[in-house]
């Protein structure tokens, strides 16, 4: 029979870790901000165009962190609950 072992404290703080970088992702400044360094030449429509399209990639990659994230927290907290009401029902404990 397989087995395995789930440590549900390790999985709920990875959840709070993957929040925290999504956080930070969505956070990060508007890139458009900086296009003024460039000058009025070609280049700064080009760093823009490439910075907004950063911009969207990190907004989806925060959104996707997030989400993640929340599961991961969710599912640590369920396991640290079954664990709990096992051990309660092992121990003679109130259920």
């Amino acid at each position: 029979m397989t087995s395995f072992r789930v440590d549900a404290e390790t999985v709920h703080e990875v959840g709070a870790a993957l929040v925290e970088l999504a956080d930070g992702l969505a956070g990060m400044g508007d890139p458009h901000l900086d296009r003024w360094a460039f000058g009025t030449g070609r280049s700064g429509p080009a760093v823009e165009e490439l910075l907004g399209g950063w911009r969207h990639a990190r907004l989806q990659l925060a959104e996707a962190l997030a989400g993640l994230g929340e599961a991961a927290a969710d599912a640590g907290g369920a396991y640290l609950d079954t664990e709990a009401g096992v051990s309660r029902r092992i121990g003679g404990g109130p259920t």
